[in-house]
């Protein structure tokens, strides 16, 4: 019995299934070449060449052995025309098979991130197919059919080079016109137009900006295009809609796995070097996975009993250590408590001030200095806390939390998170921020109360849910054992505790209202609104004030930014933080 041939090898050593209408198309195309167009002829003489074959093929036969055959066949049954016509045809595919290259980037997949390196690679319509059964999850002998069609395409151009993207842009308009429409979003390429990395490079257009070095540049436009991935893969489209008319923010849409802020607790030390060297290690670390802030909390408490002048000392180590994370986004702050008996908190307070006045402000951290209210009128209180005060009005970096609660809260230099839902240890991550664009719920014309809390809401219910598709992205990438994020926050030592994130809501514009009690009862009620609508969507929503202007810019560029603070300071006091201690 004659074996039956069921695959047939391609070119490029792939192994597909052997189809008869094939050998018949093109043996249809050489007749109509010919002047002899008969389909009911050009499916006899398929058959035929299948016959010889299967004679003489035991196992798989290649593209060649088919086409020898084929020729074969013609010339012995007496087709002489059609057998030149589809040798022609032969010669002029192949000749195009070889001047024709492709631009092609590293990966087999859509290109997603920046090119690392170009690629040249002979051309090959298996290729497009197999990409389209993959990526589009179309059926083979649709996803053939599609392929076939932009190599005429191609072929009939006649180019010797053409780049992955313009091959794609002919899939898609196939795809269109076969009624496949609707594959073609999984097939889009995501990238930058030339034209705004030229602006990132050379800090030139609309928006100039200008990187610190070559690894933030990189970092910029590997943030765009993760931003248009995101836009399209992580948020809703009712989410992306609002993101884009600006009836809200999403912070850092271009970092979808990054964590917006964390704060920990600096680890226990023994001695002065252990001290620099742990909590500069911790923040380091920290800055690997957070792209805004990082706070190390109790700096100064359980540490070593410092000596006369090492306190100094050790202050300025840790200040000026060069891997001490610095970036035009990226913030460190240092919490400690006031007064303290090792010195600490006091030598950091002198030396942050006298390094903002020598200039040295590239990577200067914040410090959050906390005291309680019973002891800041205490005489070792205000000793400490003037020179505190003093410096915080000069450089604006310095933050005095006067504690009236038994339990101290955490707090940043932008938010503040009550003392229980703190509780718990380790370190504490927020996962996302959305900002809601008051001014664009309020219109141009004044609207009533009503009408601005049924806006409020609409808003506060799609900041929530880009939250919450922040969060489920991040934990789909927390669940694989192999993905970027199992170790950080999910292993068995995370170094951020995913299940206890925070998620900040921004309202930008309140401060415009000239009717102050109704911006202060919109934002109480956006406060509940926020936790008791976040807490089923198991979030942790917490309302807090805008870090840097990102968002209020983005809605006004014309105007400046009311960057708020997450508490205040008694005016008493600070009327008092007039003397100058570096002035002797």
């Amino acid at each position: 019995m004659i074996p039956r041939i069921s695959k047939v090898r391609k070119r490029d050593g792939r192994l597909v299934a052997f189809d008869e209408s094939k050998i018949a198309d093109a043996i249809h195309k050489a007749a109509c070449a010919a002047g002899t167009g008969d389909r009911f002829l050009s499916e006899e003489l398929a058959g035929v060449v299948t016959l010889f074959l299967e004679k003489r093929y035991a196992g798989v036969p290649g593209i060649e052995d088919i086409q020898d055959m084929v020729e074969k066949v013609l010339i012995e049954t007496g087709h002489a025309r059609m057998a030149k016509a589809y040798i022609l045809y032969r010669e002029r595919r192949a000749r195009a098979r070889e001047q024709v290259f492709v631009d092609g980037e590293v990966g087999t997949g859509p290109q997603v991130g920046n090119p690392v390196k170009a690629l040249v690679c002979s051309w090959s319509k298996g290729r497009i197919a197999d990409a389209l059964v993959r990526e589009a999850d179309l059926d083979r002998k649709v996803a053939a059919e599609v392929a076939s069609r932009v190599e005429e395409k191609v072929f009939a151009r006649q180019v010797r080079r053409i780049t992955t993207t313009a091959i794609r842009s002919l899939v898609e308009a196939e795809l269109f016109l076969m009624g496949y429409g609707d594959r073609v979003g999984r097939q889009a390429l995501v990238g930058v137009p030339r034209y705004d990395v030229d602006c990132l490079l050379r800090g030139s257009g609309k928006a100039a900006w200008r990187p610190r070095g070559p690894r933030e540049l990189k970092r910029k436009v590997a943030e765009a295009v993760l931003a248009q991935y995101a836009l399209t893969e992580v948020y809703s489209a009712e989410v992306v809609d609002a993101h884009l008319d600006q009836r809200i923010h999403i912070a850092e849409v271009g970092a979808p796995f990054e964590w917006l802020a964390a704060s920990a607790p600096m680890p226990a030390a023994g001695d002065a070097s252990e001290w620099v060297e742990g909590g500069v290690s911790l923040a380091y670390r920290l800055s690997e996975v957070v792209t805004r802030e990082v706070t190390l909390t109790g700096v100064t408490g359980g540490t070593w009993t410092a000596e006369a002048g090492s306190a100094l000392n050790a202050a300025r180590r840790l200040l000026a250590h060069p891997a001490l994370p610095r970036g035009s986004t990226l913030g460190v702050a240092l919490a400690c408590r006031l007064p303290d008996e090792t010195g600490l908190a006091e030598a950091l307070v002198r030396e942050h001030w006298a390094r903002f006045r020598a200039g040295f402000l590239d990577g200067l951290p914040r410090l959050v200095l906390h005291i309680a209210a019973e002891t800041a009128g205490t005489d070792s209180g205000r000793k400490a806390l003037l020179p505190a005060l003093a410096a915080a009005a000069e450089t604006g970096r310095i933050h005095v939390v006067v504690e009236r609660e038994e339990e101290a809260s955490l707090v940043t230099p932008w938010y503040r998170v009550p003392a229980a839902d703190a509780a718990g240890g380790g370190t504490l991550g927020v996962a996302g921020a959305v900002a809601v664009n008051i001014a664009a719920i309020a219109g141009p014309e004044e609207r009533d109360e009503t009408a601005l809390i049924e806006g409020l809401d609409a808003a506060l219910t799609l900041a929530l849910k880009g939250l919450r598709q922040k969060r489920s992205f991040m934990e789909s990438l927390r669940a694989d054992p192999a993905g970027p994020l199992y170790r950080i926050a999910a292993g068995a030592r995370p170094l951020i505790d995913g299940s206890r994130g925070l998620d900040l809501v921004h309202l930008i514009g309140l401060e415009t209202f000239e009717d102050a009690r109704l911006a202060g009862r919109l934002g109480s009620y956006a406060a509940v609104r926020v936790a008791e609508e976040g807490r089923p969507m198991r979030l942790r929503p917490l309302l807090a004030p805008e870090r840097d202007g990102e968002a209020a810019r983005r809605f006004d560029p014309d105007a400046e930014p009311v960057i708020g603070e997450a508490y205040s300071v008694g005016g008493e006091l600070a009327v008092e933080a007039l003397h100058d201690p570096l002035a002797g």
